[in-house]
């Protein structure tokens, strides 16, 4: 019995950081309406710089190319170096306000969960260019000497932990709740308007806010170095169990935040202890999977998640396409995409491949985030089940379409089920959910030996069709262009069925759902059944172009689907249209770190490395400056081609057209239009 309450006190120091993170998000949300999936990035770059002050007395600074190491002349003690970083977090905090945050007040929540997680993405790759991925540790900053609580010997500095995070908590729920500061802050956040009629600046207070949260990030991020090492993923994913617990505390109660905090950690690592004792419990990725519970127990039991709050002016989402030609359009991109395929060679002609496979999992997003408004974080999950059921399912004497088929609808169960939350869940609410159940899916499916084959991954059979091989290796040929032709001629199918989604009565429904899920309510849309059938089908979609993928890479394994992998496929499509299928191809040809143009640069520039840093910072300067995405500006020499094919077709098709149409990408839709408007048209 001692054991397992050795390991339960042994929790308290990765419970008392998911603790203090989450007063975090609870001081952000409270301000200023943001819930930043970046807050963990955060904490990891603060304890870079309490590393690099500790060790060589360098002050780390968060851009590349130009001097990012400032020598302040020799290593720093413990508690200087402590005391610059946080000053560094205060100032760091203001800018990342200022610069981001402050323009995203009046967006939706699409948006800002977009930017926050563009914020993520470009910490962790500037991080891992700056620093490397070798984990990195420091000494003992907290007094770790023995403590006996009767038979058990455990570290004083766990017990430190959780007596930090509580007085920390006690101190903000007096702040918040006796102070002016505070009464200022809850006023600001329950009606803007309100608090700016009575003098109440609201920039002002959620500045100041945002720089105590930063702080909070940074003594986060550097007490638990020490204990746990720092890396740039591991550190940045501590916003995963952070989420859950400011979900469970509502993004109100602090003191909920910082309790959930300590359970969280104590349970984890007591799941590590009954791991090693009891065989019949999966023996990897449990602990590391029970965030996921918390956060679906969370949204039970407060089903309304985080409260509404008083804006200034009319949100926007990004707007919607509406293609006119689908067929010919389809036609013409497989003529294009052909003709590149046996013009190029070598790499770039993989590279294509590769883009191809990206475009149809980016049109899973189009159809989830864009038509109906859904933020899904676990898009590379579905696309993953997809990839290692080709591995698993039938022979390699099966025709490979039926295996991608049968593959991408196994999918469509997970896509269900992780869209049963979005019944009652929407907006940010959702976005955690599914960024907590992709986590889960990478430590429990995704890093299982026996389903995902570990470090070596899965080899893929070679894919048939009619009894001939069509995949992208046969003997020494390498790559053959007859796997990119079939792939691209799936791709384009799915690309025409999405676009008649669009514009058939279910594209209806999706929009009026986007739009106003109570106005389509109203006029007779079930808008829990249009929710269920956007996931499955964004689910199958996905499936089909993680299979694809799959036959593309021929040994398939695990990082290729991870959480990370997730959020750049959001990045990529929503920098170049999450409502275009214009903007699925833009993403996957122009835009994804294996497509064609990012390969071309590389091979030219040595650039690909930069690939998560131009996505993690174009996600977010696109959030702020232009959410509907590059495809929504075509240039001129596309707009003057498909005029012309266009002019084609109404030549050929005299009475099938309905005058002139706009280019493939000009945008068609308004961005928030009347459910009734969108049912009618």
């Amino acid at each position: 019995m001692s054991s397992y309450i050795l390991f339960l006190l042994l929790g308290l120091g990765s419970g008392a950081v998911y603790g203090m993170l989450a007063l975090g998000l609870v001081l952000k949300h409270r301000s200023g309406g943001v819930v930043d999936f970046g807050h963990g990035a955060v904490a990891m770059f603060i304890a870079y710089v309490y590393l690099g002050l500790r060790q060589t007395g360098t002050l780390q600074l968060p851009w590349l190319w130009l001097p990012h190491a400032i020598d302040l002349g020799g290593a720093m003690g413990t508690w200087p170096a402590i005391a610059v970083s946080l000053v560094y977090a205060a100032i760091f905090g203001a800018i990342l306000y200022v610069l981001i945050y402050r323009p995203l007040r009046t967006a939706t929540a699409l948006t800002r969960v977009c930017a926050s997680v563009g914020t993520m993405l470009a910490l962790q790759a500037i991080a891992v260019l700056n620093f490397g991925t070798t984990a990195q540790s420091t000494p003992a900053i907290l007094p770790d000497r023995p403590f006996k609580i009767g038979d058990i010997t455990v570290p004083v500095d766990r017990l430190w932990f959780a007596g930090i995070v509580i007085v920390l908590a006690a101190a903000l729920a007096a702040t918040y709740r006796f102070t002016r500061f505070g009464l200022a802050t809850r006023a600001s956040a329950e009606n803007e308007q309100g608090a700016a009629l009575v003098g109440l600046n609201a920039d002002r207070i959620a500045a100041g806010n945002w720089i105590i949260a930063t702080v909070l990030a940074g003594i986060a991020g550097i007490l638990i170095a020490p204990v746990s090492t720092v890396d740039p993923t591991s550190y940045t994913l501590f916003i995963v169990p952070a989420l859950g617990c400011a979900l469970l505390a509502r993004f109100q109660s602090f003191a909920v935040a910082a309790g959930a905090g300590l359970v969280l950690g104590m349970l984890q690592s007591e799941i590590t202890k009954l791991i090693s004792v009891a065989s019949w419990l999966p023996q990897e990725g449990l602990p590391q999977a029970l965030p996921f519970l918390l956060i679906v127990l969370a949204m039970t039991l407060f089903s309304r998640g985080v409260g509404a709050r008083g804006t200034v002016s009319e949100l926007k989402n990004p707007s919607l396409g509406r293609p006119t030609r689908p067929v010919p359009t389809a036609v013409m991109c497989f003529v294009v995409g052909t003709v590149a395929l046996i013009l190029l060679n070598g790499s770039l002609r993989v590279a294509l491949t590769a883009s191809i496979c990206t475009t149809c999992m980016a049109m899973s997003l189009v159809v989830l985030t864009g038509y109906v408004g859904q933020v899904s974080l676990a898009q590379m999950s579905f696309a993953g089940i997809g990839a290692f059921e080709v591995t698993h399912l039938f022979g390699p004497s099966t025709p490979f379409i039926i295996t991608l088929l049968v593959s991408a609808l196994v999918a469509v169960p997970l896509g269900l089920l992780i869209g049963l939350p979005a019944l009652r869940l929407r907006g940010v609410n959702l976005a955690v959910v599914t960024l907590a159940a992709a986590f889960a899916l990478d430590a429990l499916v995704f890093n299982s030996d026996s389903y995902s084959g570990g470090l070596a991954g899965r080899d893929v059979p070679t894919p048939k069709l009619f009894g001939l091989n069509v995949g992208i290796a046969s003997g020494d040929a390498y790559p053959r262009v007859i796997f990119g032709v079939v792939a691209l001629a799936i791709v384009c199918a799915v690309g025409v069925l999405v676009a008649r989604l669009r514009n058939g009565s279910a594209g209806r429904m999706f929009i009026a759902v986007r739009s106003n899920e109570r106005a389509a309510a109203a006029i007779g849309i079930d808008v829990a059944r249009t929710k269920l059938m956007a996931f499955g089908l964004s689910a199958f979609i996905a499936g089909l172009g993680g299979g694809l993928l799959a036959y593309q890479q021929q040994t398939v394994s695990s990082p290729s689907f991870a959480t990370f992998a997730s959020l750049s496929l959001l990045a990529v499509t929503y920098v170049a249209g999450v409502g275009r299928i214009a903007g699925a191809v833009v993403a996957g040809v122009m835009l994804s770190s294996t497509g064609l143009f990012v390969s071309a640069m590389d091979k030219a520039f040595g650039v690909g490395k930069y690939q998560l840093l131009v996505a993690g910072v174009a996600l977010t300067l696109t959030a702020i400056k232009q959410p509907d995405g590059i495809a929504a500006t075509p240039p001129p020499p596309l707009v003057k081609l498909w005029h012309w094919i266009d002019g084609k077709w109404n030549t050929r098709h005299p009475g099938r057209g309905n005058g002139a149409a706009s280019p493939p990408a000009a945008p068609a839709a308004t961005s928030t239009p009347p459910a009734r408007a969108a049912v009618k048209s």
